[in-house]
């Protein structure tokens, strides 16, 4: 019987097939429940055509994997390794090979002899020990007639082998060699900013769970202290030069509102950003062990065209008052500014 062993952390489960259709996913009415953040609510279908199966995609988010290559309708053979999202299976359908079919030329097949012939006893004697009956013996026989020997018993088939069972992938991968842009070898960041970003190559490795509401708000505060703290700063520096230059104070307080808006760009469209872009993380994901990826590689680094999106997503919840940020509180764990990147919050271990 076909069946699927999923990999998990505590071990190897095993599920037999034995529905025509086994449709798999985060939500209870599947038929194989994965609770995995990394799978869809409802991810693929595995069915029965003919005498194999075949395993589709419904369109969900982390894509369908096939031996390592994404498909989105692809059959299935014995030992094939399926990765859905951060999940991995092996399809097994242990069925015997069916036997080969030998042809038989109609030529070597000995035509029946026309009408009856009488044997003597010495004849049939000589049939019933194998050694054929002599030429021209019988009673009544008009010419040679062959007596086959008995046929040899054909060699029992070899025993076949058990397939083989592919080996429990390791909890944990040593090392993600592109978990950051390719080409970059070497932290670009100033020395006293390094601390607070992921190192280049970055080492960390994700634990398979998105970022929840919590930490992503954490987070956000964490990257606009400094911002804020930089207009306080200037307000109380406008504030004191006004009072000292008194009938400037309107143009002083006018050089000082633009060096605000000047900072206030630089930081949030040009310095966070890049973060994202070449670590993955800004300092407060950084500090809140989150990092951000594109939707369709959860180990890649998102491009300037995804960026430049997931900042429109947080304009559209300034304006909005921060209220479609709440939607972060969902089950996909999905925020406006995800939904409009096409990219992912997930958490790693460091």
């Amino acid at each position: 019987m076909a069946k699927l062993l999923v990999h998990e952390s505590a071990g190897v489960r095993e599920f037999e097939i034995v529905d025509d259709e086994v449709r798999m996913g985060r939500e209870l009415d599947n038929t194989l429940r994965l609770p995995d953040p990394s799978i869809s609510r409802h991810h693929c279908v595995l069915r029965k055509v003919g005498e194999g199966y075949e395993i589709q995609d419904l369109q969900s988010s982390n894509g369908v994997l096939v031996n390592g290559n994404r498909v989105q309708t692809a059959p299935l053979r014995n030992g094939d390794r399926i990765t859905l999202g951060q999940i991995q299976l092996t399809f097994e359908d242990p069925r015997p090979e069916p036997a080969p079919t030998v042809a038989i030329s109609r030529e070597d097949v000995p035509a029946p002899p026309l009408g009856t012939v009488r044997m003597s006893a010495a004849e049939l004697a000589a049939i019933h020990t194998g050694n054929g009956a002599p030429v021209g013996g019988g009673q009544g026989s008009t010419g040679a007639i062959p007596v086959p020997s008995p046929a040899a018993p054909m060699p029992p088939a070899p025993p076949v082998a058990p397939p083989p069972v592919a080996p429990k992938p390791p909890a944990r991968a040593p090392e993600f060699g592109h978990f950051t842009n390719a080409g970059i070898q070497a932290n670009p960041a100033p020395a006293f900013l390094q601390p607070y970003l992921p190192p280049v190559p970055d080492d960390a490795q994700p634990t398979g769970e998105r970022g929840d509401f919590l930490t992503r708000l954490l987070a956000v505060l964490i990257d606009a202290a400094p911002l804020i703290a930089l207009y306080v700063v200037i307000w109380v520096i406008q504030m004191v030069l006004g009072h000292l230059v008194g009938p400037g104070a309107c143009l002083t307080g006018c050089l000082f509102g633009l060096i605000q808006l000047v900072v206030g760009i630089g930081y949030a469209w040009v310095f966070i950003p890049w973060c994202w872009i070449t670590f993955g993380a800004s300092p407060g994901k950084k500090m809140m062990k989150l990092r951000v990826v594109p939707e369709s590689d959860p180990n890649g680094r998102i491009d300037v065209s995804t960026a430049v999106l997931r900042l429109v997503g947080y304009l559209v919840n300034g304006v909005l008052l921060g209220l479609p940020y709440l939607i972060i509180l969902g089950s996909e764990r999905k925020g406006l500014q995800d939904i409009i990147s096409k990219s992912l919050v997930i958490k790693v271990d460091r």
